[in-house]
């Protein structure tokens, strides 16, 4: 049944998180703002006390960049991948798969998109030397990491925390 007909699964599953992140995106705005307003310190970092340009520019980088970042990156990786796909004939990538890693890459966040797609190099690296070892595989041939995608992304959010932790990606976190 080739994953629950994969395509028809991923882009509602796509535009769930979207929508999902965009409302946890303006519940934190507007929760932002009404702590902000209602305390005796914070309300000074609110119009008439001050431009709203403040309020905006700390917001949008606390709250919007970061789905703005992984957004984007899904997007370039999707369509480099189409690309890449289409420039060997088809032949790397299933036709779900584009939508797997751009799934993946906007459920796991910014910056644990960048350790997401690491892990997929080295998962593919790993399970090709095992095929290689053990004779499953042919050097050169081609395999599918097809089912790892979305095992990957989420074996990332189990261990989000200890990843953020790694200096590296913690020094891009908003």
């Amino acid at each position: 049944m080739g994953l629950l007909k994969s395509k028809n699964f991923t882009r509602p599953a796509v535009v769930v998180v979207i929508g999902l992140e965009l409302i946890k995106a303006a519940l934190l705005i507007f929760g932002t703002y009404y702590l902000w307003s209602h305390n005796n310190i914070s309300k000074f970092l609110l119009p008439p006390h001050r431009s709203v340009g403040y309020f905006i520019s700390y917001v949008s980088y606390r709250f919007i960049l970061p789905f703005a970042f992984s957004l984007l990156a899904a997007l370039l990786v999707f369509l480099a991948v189409k690309f890449i796909n289409r420039s060997f004939q088809e032949r790397l990538f299933y036709s779900d798969e584009p939508g797997f890693i751009f799934y993946g890459i906007i459920v796991v966040g910014h910056p644990l998109w960048i350790f997401y797609l690491f892990a997929i190099l080295a998962a593919a690296a790993i399970f090709y030397l095992v095929g290689l070892i053990f004779k499953k595989l042919k050097f050169g041939e081609l395999f599918s990491l097809r089912y790892l995608w979305l095992a990957i992304a989420f074996l990332v959010l189990f261990f989000n925390q200890l990843i953020l932790r790694l200096p590296l990606l913690n020094s891009l976190k908003f």
